[in-house]
């Protein structure tokens, strides 16, 4: 007689549609939470090259990477944002107001961050104090949004230190 073979055991595979474990609200917060935690790395980044005067190719593609960090950090704020929209559920109140202050200063780095490039980029060929003032103005509020979201992202992991 032979010894009955073991079945083997597969994967189990996550879907797509399958809903998340934890209520949508709190997905959503820390998928929040690891897409700001990478835009402001990315920021960094391009902030560090910058200051080593790096090669423009290389600030170029990082400049790119931070592009698309920021836009992924839109997207999930959009989706927090619908998630939210119906209340916290069962979101205890501590997260629920981390989750919102992540939230709010995420959509403020983002307005910011696009608002201070499209001010760059149209004020650059004039060069009168008036508008280098106003230009500055922009990056010093792009900073101060930039120092919000790190301080929204570090309360956020006070309270779900294994979110991200």
């Amino acid at each position: 007689m032979t010894p009955a073979s073991p079945k083997k055991q597969t994967p189990t595979r996550l879907r797509f549609d399958t809903p998340p474990s934890m209520p949508a609200v709190n997905a959503s917060a820390d998928a929040l939470l690891r897409a700001s935690v990478e835009a402001c790395r990315q920021h960094e980044r391009v902030s560090i090259l910058l200051e080593k005067a790096c090669d423009d190719a290389e600030v170029h593609d990082a400049a790119a990477a931070c592009e698309l960090s920021q836009q992924q950090l839109l997207q999930r704020t959009a989706a927090y944002e619908a998630a939210a929209g119906g209340g916290q559920g069962a979101t205890a109140d501590a997260l629920w107001h981390v989750s919102n202050t992540l939230w709010h200063a995420s959509r403020e780095y983002a307005r910011r961050h696009e608002s201070c490039e499209e001010t760059a980029s149209a004020r650059m060929t004039s060069h009168s104090s008036e508008k280098l003032g106003e230009l500055t103005m922009e990056y010093e509020l792009a900073a101060s949004a930039l120092l919000a979201l790190r301080q929204a992202i570090d309360n956020y992991r006070k309270l779900r230190p294994d979110a991200g």
